[in-house]
């Protein structure tokens, strides 16, 4: 008979999981030692801190689509994990956490590491309990797994107290997982006739697609719905990938902290938008500044999109990415060929604008710095076709933006909804390990990557070759940036001090090279993806540089 602690490791291994991830601790010493016996199934990948542990399960779902799970300590552990899990929930990333608590004789007298955890949580959880008597467990397994992998996906938290791992379960691990298959919604075909038409009508068309929609397969009939009806793409910033950004229908990502100016113009003028997901958010359109002329058409599985102070002409609650193969399969019956010349030179002006931003970015020199979007478009164009790119959150990332193409979806990750920072070297540490044949690099800050630093010794002893790019430019410098516009050069708080990330790279064991110079822009690209090694680049750059961006927008959310 199982017990509490091996019934869920038992439970993990039947949904195929190969990794948890987290950090021991006296109330979940006892899982642990139950995980033991199973160590060379379930592979336990130990991190420096409780966040990542979080950020690493997370990425594993955004790269692969298969769950991710964390194991951590009661009280200061769980209380780690808070950050990690609203990166999740913010983004719709189901993962499970298995958190211990308290022994049961000891919940409720203040004791040592005791927190209501379940209520500090549940507002950034799907679900969070408490197990209380050992034969609730395959039910609240169930229940957790099942909101989990719901619309809208989202993190789930099960809390076991330290005195019930031992304790043994009359049940058998496959009871947890009935009833876990969970059916999409299909559209009506009314519904999809309708939207062609809306789409066939209008003289500026447009689709923005959001991650809820953005998997594989989903680039190539974007593609087609776009030709056959006239129409140009755009994407959030978690669905990067969804078209093929080589695509001259595809205007990349739209929105504050990394959107193209033609995508933002796009979604300005279109005369009808068509939106698969539900991301049309205070992101996607500055603060609700920028919103489309004409009409707007939302698919969406996620009710949560009647919260937003928009007017849609049409609000289809069905699956995204059946619903656009649904379009696609309609517009091929009909022999849709159409062409919208002046909406064609319209979007080329827009392009040109932006290509004279590019250009200026990258005709650049500064002396003692490397020019970030020269080192950034050089990246993009020696990547492998297997590669994946995390993205933190700051001016630095912009640039990840500007200059290199994502071609599928799951290959950029970010914490784009609650822009924290710390998430984007985790994230790549658990996309390497779920698949490890391609490429994975992080772009971070200076400021972002010190939050997270402690997971170099997690990459050395792991032996993850995960590759880094720190953009170096001493400060946080979104706000520095705001302190000398905005507040007249009132600088407070802004400007950091940093060692030297090659020499600290080596002193954890790991390769590094800094680049401070143009002419060591393609060496120094050459050594890291020539390597099979983690390898941390220290990319100096000027703080009074700023990436191509929507400048009058990013002011206006800013106001």
């Amino acid at each position: 008979m199982p017990t509490v602690a091996s019934y869920i490791v038992e439970v993990l291994k039947l949904l195929g999981l190969k990794r948890i991830y987290g950090i021991i601790g006296t109330t979940i010493l006892d899982f642990m030692d139950a995980l033991y016996d199973y160590r060379e199934d379930l592979r336990l990948i130990t991190t420096r801190h409780e966040q990542a542990a979080v950020s690493m399960a997370d990425a594993e779902y955004r790269v692969t689509g298969n769950l991710g799970a964390v194991a951590v300590h009661g009280g200061p552990g769980f209380l780690n994990t808070a950050l990690g899990l609203g990166i999740a929930f913010k983004d719709r990333v189901p993962l499970l956490l298995i958190s211990g608590g308290v022994k049961r004789r000891l919940y409720g007298t203040d004791a040592m590491h005791e927190v209501d955890q379940v209520s500090i949580v549940r507002p950034i959880t799907k679900y969070a309990a408490r197990l209380s008597r050992e034969e609730e467990l395959p039910s609240i397994m169930t229940k957790a797994l099942r909101l989990a992998l719901s619309k809208p996906r989202g993190p789930v938290v099960l809390e076991v107290p330290e005195d019930m791992w031992r304790r043994p379960v009359n049940a058998a691990p496959s009871d947890a997982l009935r009833e876990l298959k969970i059916e999409s919604v299909k559209p009506r075909r009314e519904d999809v006739e309708e939207i062609l038409s809306y789409m066939v009508k209008a003289e500026k068309p447009a689709v923005l697609v959001c991650g809820e929609a953005a998997l594989p397969g989903v680039e190539s009939l974007l593609s087609e719905l776009a030709w056959r009806v006239g129409a140009y793409v755009m994407v959030t910033g978690n669905a990067r990938g969804a078209c093929d950004e080589n695509d001259p229908r595809c205007m990349g990502r739209v929105g504050f902290g990394g959107g193209s100016l033609p995508a933002d113009k796009v979604l300005e003028e279109a005369d009808l938008l068509l939106v698969l997901g539900d991301e049309l958010d205070d992101i996607a359109t500055y603060g609700y500044n920028i919103i489309p002329r004409g009409d707007v058409v939302i698919v969406t599985e996620n009710k949560g999109v009647e919260a937003r102070p928009l007017y849609y002409s049409k609000l289809v609650y069905a699956d995204p990415y059946e619903t656009l193969k649904a379009l696609v399969e309609v517009s091929r019956e009909r022999g849709l060929e159409i062409s919208k010349p002046s909406w064609d030179s319209e979007v080329e002006g827009f392009k040109s604008l932006w290509r004279s931003s590019i250009e200026e970015a990258l005709s650049r020199r500064y002396t003692g710095y490397a020019n970030p979007s020269r080192f950034f478009k050089r990246l993009g164009e020696k990547l492998p076709e297997r590669c994946v790119i995390t993205g933190g959150q700051g001016v630095h990332i912009v640039y990840a933006y500007d200059f290199i193409k994502i071609r599928r979806p799951r290959s950029f990750l970010a914490a784009t909804r609650l822009g924290a920072m710390g998430y984007a070297f985790p994230a790549a540490i658990g996309a390497k390990l779920a698949l490890p044949d391609h490429e994975v690099i992080a772009v971070v800050g200076d400021g972002d990557f010190m939050m997270s630093v402690g997971e170099l010794e997690t990459i050395i002893r792991e032996n993850i070759p995960v590759k880094v790019v720190v953009v170096n430019d001493m400060s946080y410098r979104v706000l520095l940036l705001r302190q000398k516009i905005q507040r007249r050069g009132r600088v407070i708080g802004t400007l950091l001090e940093n060692p030297s990330f090659e020499a600290l790279a080596r002193t954890f064991g790991a390769l590094g090279a800094t680049v401070s110079d143009d002419g060591e822009i393609d060496r120094v690209i050459d050594e890291m993806l020539g390597s099979d090694k983690p390898f941390i680049v220290d990319l100096r750059i000027s703080q009074e540089d700023v990436p191509p961006l929507n400048i009058e927008a990013s002011m206006r959310i800013a106001e």
